[in-house]
């Protein structure tokens, strides 16, 4: 297990555009990263480099300084993780490919199961509302982490659903995690948001690394990878969400798909899925059946469901019947607020008419 010395070595080592297996083939001739940044032209090549990645190293040695570099990282509150540590996911360690090491920013809970939802870039209002119906109920039912693939359309949807209903959130990224080079750059922001909401940011890639078509299929068996199972949500025929689809079927992982509407270009791919065998859902419940997800018990459905204060405070004083005028004297909330609050509660489940104007709660 590479030390916390030598990582800064096999983070300048990356920085130098040099392509990662063959440091690792150097790595595995010579005692240490550190030693493979100093080492010579001529014991790179002994060791296994081409001339243009021994080049690359060389030339790279005025330029990068592994100290700067690592305090770069750290300032970011980003962290370079290898195979070999504890914290290392261990479902991408059984990949075909395995990623050997990750830039993490933020926390990746490896208690909690986790979901990919992924979907095109042109999502539909259908599409959009879909995710998020899908999200929101699976955060009032079960405690589960949502993983996507940070680009436009359903990916965003899905990273924000989530934080939206208290679900931590995973974003997999195609380029760097730096401003510089993060893509889609409009989504800069909501990954900064992951970060800060108890969910992660991860990257195979090191700043500065571009977006590449690529990264984005290799990133694709990452999202995968970290999930019981994955959902798409609208894709067309040529989608990197049926990527994404096929890496989880290749690593026996279940696949979902959300039924496309006739007429649309983006139902093709998905109505394919279900064609072929992914589990047709229209519910949260579909998903949680098939993984055998835990359901949260009735206290807990009701706190992960009510993010409102007066919600909350409506369902508290419900424990007896009470009608509007009366819980206004409770509260001194205004009617239409109480109103409101009532309707939503009723509508998730939580309370019921008892007549005479008056509401209860269920449980």
């Amino acid at each position: 297990m590479p030390d916390v010395s030598d990582k800064k070595f096999l983070h300048a080592l990356l920085l130098t555009g040099a392509e990662y297996d063959s440091i690792v083939k150097i790595r595995q001739a010579l005692p240490s990263y550190e030693e493979t940044w100093r080492a010579s032209f001529s014991a790179l090549a002994a060791a296994g480099s081409s001339p243009e990645c021994a080049e690359a190293i060389i030339s790279s040695r005025e330029k990068i300084r592994p100290d700067e570099e690592m305090r770069k990282l750290v300032s970011q509150s980003v962290v370079l993780i290898t195979r070999e540590d504890p914290e290392f996911p261990k479902e991408l360690a059984h990949l075909a490919s395995p990623p050997l090491y990750l830039y993490i920013k933020g926390r990746l809970d490896s208690k909690k199961p986790r979901l990919a939802v992924v979907g095109t870039r042109k999502a539909t209002p259908y599409g959009h509302e879909a995710a998020r119906k899908i999200i929101r109920d699976l955060a009032e039912k079960t405690d589960i982490v949502i993983v996507s693939g940070l680009a436009q359309g359903i990916d965003a949807e899905a990273h924000r659903a989530a934080m939206e209903n208290n679900l931590a959130t995973v974003g997999i990224l195609g380029s760097g995690m730096d401003s510089a080079s993060f893509y889609p750059p409009e989504n800069w922001r909501l990954a900064e948001e992951i970060a800060a909401n108890g969910g992660a940011v991860i990257s195979e890639y090191p700043p500065g690394a571009p977006a590449l078509k690529h990264h984005f299929i290799a990133r694709n068996r990452i999202i995968a990878g970290l999930s019981a199972g994955t959902l798409v949500i609208e894709a067309p025929e040529k989608s990197g969400a049926l990527i994404t689809a096929s890496f989880a079927l290749e690593q026996g992982r279940d696949v979902f798909a959300v039924p496309g509407q006739m007429f649309s270009a983006n139902a093709s791919g998905v109505n394919k899925l279900i064609q072929d065998g992914a589990k047709l859902v229209t519910s949260a419940d579909d998903i949680i059946d098939e993984l055998g997800l835990e359901r949260r018990k009735t206290a807990e459905r009701i706190a992960a469901s009510l993010t409102g204060e007066n919600e909350k405070t409506i369902l508290e004083i419900l424990g007896e019947p009470a009608s509007v005028d009366e819980i206004k004297v409770k509260t001194d909330l205004a009617t239409p607020e109480i109103i409101s609050c009532l309707s939503i509660l009723e509508l998730k489940g939580f309370i019921r008419p008892m007549g005479e104007n008056k509401f209860q709660r269920i449980a």
